[in-house]
C-alpha cells in the first residue's frame, strides 16, 4: 500500500505483502479456545454499544488515557474505555492461544504509540510545532519544471545539510 507523503491518499494496494500474513485458523481451535474468544468479542460489542459505540477516543481508550493521546481538554471524564478491559481480554486470550504471552504488553505499547501519532495528526497543528518559515504556497501551475540536463539549463542540486544550512 502506498501513501501520498503528507496525506492518507490510498494510491494503490498491494496484495503480494498479505500473501504472507499469518491468519489463525480457528477451524483447528480446541472448542473450548473458541467459544471463550466468541463470549470475548460478544463482551466486547455488548460493551461497545453500552458506551455508546467505539467511535471516539473515550470510549476505546478510557478517559485519562484519550487525554494523554489526544491532547485535548474536553475529554469526558469517567470512562474506562476497551482497550483497558475488553481488548485487553482478547490479546492475552489470543496471545495465550498462540504462546506469545511475553509479547502482549510490547505489542500493546506500541499500538499506543501509534495511536498517539495518529490522534495528535488529526488535530489541527500547533504553530510552535511548525518549524521552518512563513511561506505562501506557490500555485502548481506556475513553477517551472525542468529536468536535469534537459532544456532550460542545469538543475541546481544541493546537498541535505547545505540545504538545512541556507534555510
Amino acid at each position: 500500500m502506498s501513501r501520498v507523503a503528507g496525506g492518507v491518499a490510498l494510491l494503490e494496494l498491494d496484495v503480494r505483502p498479505l500473501s504472507s500474513l499469518l491468519v489463525l485458523d480457528v477451524k483447528r481451535l480446541p472448542r473450548g479456545d473458541v467459544e471463550r474468544l466468541a463470549q470475548l468479542f460478544d463482551k466486547l460489542e455488548s460493551e461497545a454499544r453500552r458506551l455508546g459505540g467505539a467511535d471516539s477516543a473515550e470510549n476505546v481508550y478510557g478517559s485519562e488515557l484519550a487525554r494523554e493521546l489526544t491532547g485535548r481538554t474536553d475529554v469526558r471524564p469517567g470512562i474506562q474505555g476497551l482497550f483497558n478491559t475488553v481488548i485487553r481480554e482478547i490479546d492475552y486470550e489470543v496471545a495465550r492461544i498462540l504462546g506469545l504471552e511475553h509479547l502482549v504488553e510490547p505489542i500493546r505499547a506500541l499500538v499506543l504509540a501509534m495511536a498517539r501519532r495518529r490522534l495528535m495528526r488529526s488535530q489541527e497543528a500547533r504553530r510552535e510545532a511548525i518549524l521552518g518559515e512563513e511561506r505562501e504556497a506557490e500555485p502548481r501551475g506556475r513553477r517551472a519544471r525542468r529536468r536535469a540536463g534537459g532544456e532550460g539549463g542545469s538543475r541546481v542540486v544541493r546537498r541535505l545539510n547545505e540545504f538545512l544550512q541556507g534555510s
